[in-house]
């Protein structure tokens, strides 16, 4: 499923870009770089999970709060006329409140990271002045140390997921080449499978549903 969804991003992708080829559409390239802050909300904050090993002893595994999260964002890609193509990448490490205990000093180092590709469509193009209204599609991991416990015993955690992400962002060039780029995400993400070296890969049943908001500002410089 996973490689029919790359496929078909691949095939929409050079499509425009003989769609373009066809008609004169204008393209340009792009790397961009900036800092932001989100805040979540969903599973993630009030619920735990269970997993089993192969001899059926029952772990608890417990998510890490991410109510607030600050994280660079990174951006390439492609602009074809009004419309702009991106993949972006997401990392950032912090220490996290874990749910599911009486009170909240139990933290851990969690590491979480995002790729995705977007799409959205620039108004009042081609003006030094835009707004870009879009959508994406990305792969997320949150990995924390000691989250799942065995008779006290505590292993390393991965969660893993997609989301749907809705986009608005403003584009200001300052030159013909240089913009700020102010940004807001908001993805709705699931994560469907948990990883430890006690239970390997294990499904999540209910998926745990998490709403992440990121506000960023970014420099972008397009050739």
């Amino acid at each position: 499923m996973k490689k029919l969804k790359i496929i078909a991003v691949v095939l929409c992708l050079l499509a425009g870009f003989t769609f373009a080829e066809e008609y004169y559409w204008p393209r340009t390239y792009y790397v961009s770089a900036g800092f932001g802050a989100q805040v979540s909300k969903g599973d993630f904050n009030k619920h735990v999970a269970t997993g089993k090993d192969s001899a059926g002893v029952k772990g608890i595994v417990h998510p890490p709060a991410l109510e607030f999260v600050a994280t660079p964002d990174f951006m390439l890609g492609v602009n074809l006329g009004a419309f702009t193509f991106g993949l972006g990448f997401q990392y950032w490490t912090f220490e996290q409140v874990l749910g599911g205990f009486v009170d909240e000093s139990y933290k851990e180092n969690t590491r979480i990271w995002r790729l995705g590709l977007e799409v959205t469509y620039n108004l009042f193009y081609p003006d030094f002045f835009q707004v870009g209204l879009g959508v994406g599609y990305a792969y997320n991991s949150i990995k924390v140390d000691k989250a799942t416990l065995f008779d006290n015993e505590a292993y390393d955690t991965e969660f893993m997921g997609s989301a749907v992400a809705f986009i608005a962002n403003i584009h200001y060039y300052i030159t013909d080449n240089i913009a700020m780029v102010p940004a807001i995400k908001v993805y709705e993400s699931w994560f469907k499978n948990v990883h430890c070296s006690r239970i390997e890969n294990s499904d999540l049943d209910p998926y745990l549903w998490q709403t992440f908001v990121l506000a960023s500002v970014s420099i972008q410089y397009q050739f």
